[in-house]
């Protein structure tokens, strides 16, 4: 019976952590508070993972290593010329055209590289970006930086023209993300001068920029944490292949947990053997853990699209209403009429039969033909609804890990500490004050991205 103390204790924390997260959710308190209340929890859970099982917790993170699966990194990497190319493509994402000087081929390879590159670029942003932001902040119903409101909608109409366009193409996905936080402060910090100055409450209305993501508190539980795994999965493996082929030892490989909650799997590799290649290994193996999530956005929005089709006879079909009726109502017909046909037209004045998820509705019609109510169309993305669990669970799951690996992927490459962008820049800027210079800009960035936290 000893011997079961502490697997039974272990059990009983994590019931204890999963029920604590439950009632928060639905707890009558802000979103920052939450955010910290969830930390709290979380972090107080490792404190105590670590006491029964001895394993070392460090900011609330518990590593589980394990050197079983260098294996498999070791017999994937065999394929070195395909990984390096893989690499040098990240490169050109990564750095747009200026990737030409960090791609350490002969001029028509880089040249081949960098056509490969912009390919992908434009179908990431021209065809995956596009439904990123939507689908956390519609689906998922969290408010991230310009898709919350008119506020942060002027940031991204300052981004829309040519220029920036090009600026992209020439920089890649770090000249974009760095503009985007840049910009974006500069619109909060507009905002904090109206409030200071003016007295309005333009602050508290304006979204951060910056949202923590939390399986169970602001993503769904399940779903986010199979999102998360496969996210850190594909970015730590990516690094630890070009590891192995760059001739840099592994020291172990493992689970990450934060506090009792699964966030993904980590490889080690030795840092200091790293540190002592050269710009060109170590740029290829730092630069393939965001290289990977974007392609695994890409695949897995393809993955999303494909359900979709294939699964739309068990799609549910009509208007999700978000004001003027009871939250959670879905309009199926008005008058025996399919809303789905477009084919509605209502008489002033007179009384519409509403078919509802509730039953038949009567409704008034307004003098101007309409019942005073706004809706969503559940006949495409980012709307769209089944009629089981199982199917709204993978469309869930799909989403989540499409929206995630883009916005790891692009946020990573941002020129901070402690991202792989900062270590991108300075491995290929030849100033060194310059990746100095671009640090303290898009810290101060940051900071101003999450000020609206506090109003």
């Amino acid at each position: 019976m000893g011997d079961l103390r502490k697997p039974l204790a272990l059990l009983g924390l994590v019931l204890l952590v999963f029920a604590a997260i439950y009632l928060l959710i639905g707890a009558n308190m802000s979103a920052p508070a939450k955010f910290l209340a969830a930390l709290a929890i979380l972090a107080i859970s490792a404190e105590g993972v670590s006491r029964l099982t001895g394993l070392r917790s460090e900011w609330g993170i518990i590593l589980l290593r394990t050197k079983k699966g260098m294996q498999i990194i070791k017999d994937v990497a065999k394929h070195e010329e395909l990984w390096k190319l893989f690499a040098d493509i990240g490169i050109g994402l990564s750095f747009g055209l200026l990737g030409f000087f960090a791609i350490k081929r002969s001029v028509l390879g880089r040249i081949g590289v960098l056509i490969v590159s912009s390919v992908l670029l434009t179908i990431l942003l021209a065809v995956v970006f596009p439904f990123v932001l939507p689908f956390l902040s519609i689906s998922f119903g969290i408010a991230v930086g310009n898709a919350g409101n008119g506020s942060a909608g002027t940031a991204m109409h300052v981004m829309d023209g040519w220029i920036l366009v090009g600026l992209i193409y020439l920089g890649g996905i770090t000249t974009m993300v760095t503009m985007s936080l840049v910009i974006y402060a500069g619109t909060i910090l507009f905002a904090f001068v109206n409030a200071v100055f003016l007295g309005n409450g333009v602050v508290s209305n304006t979204s951060p920029g910056v949202t923590l993501l939390l399986p169970g508190i602001n993503l769904p539980l399940v779903e986010g944490i199979i999102a998360l795994f496969i996210i850190l999965l594909v970015h730590e493996g990516s690094h630890a292949i070009l590891s192995v082929i760059g001739k840099v030892p592994l020291i172990s490989s493992g689970i990450a947990l934060f506090g009792v909650i699964p966030v993904g799997a980590f490889v080690e590799p030795d840092e200091k053997r790293l540190a002592a290649k050269s710009t060109e290994v170590q740029t290829r193996v730092i630069v393939a853990g965001s290289t990977a999530n974007l392609l695994a956005s890409l695949a897995f929005f393809i993955l999303l699209l494909a359900f979709v089709y294939l699964s739309g006879p068990f799609r549910i079909h009509g208007w999700e209403v978000v004001s003027g009726m009871q939250n959670g109502t879905i309009i199926t017909s008005i008058n025996g009429i399919p809303v789905e046909t477009g084919n509605i037209t209502l008489e002033p004045n007179s009384t519409a039969l509403v078919q509802t998820n509730y039953g038949e509705i009567k409704m008034p019609v307004s003098e101007k033909g309409g019942l005073g109510i706004t809706y969503m169309r559940l006949s495409s993305l980012p709307m769209i609804q089944y009629e089981f669990f199982p199917f709204n669970f993978i469309f869930r799951a799909l989403a989540l890990t499409f929206c995630l690996n883009f916005i790891i992927g692009t946020v990573n490459l941002l020129p901070l500490p402690f991202f792989d962008g900062y270590k991108l820049v300075e491995l290929n800027v030849p100033w060194k004050i310059v990746p100095k210079i671009i640090m303290y800009v898009c810290v101060l960035a940051f900071l101003m991205n999450l000020l609206p936290w506090l109003f």
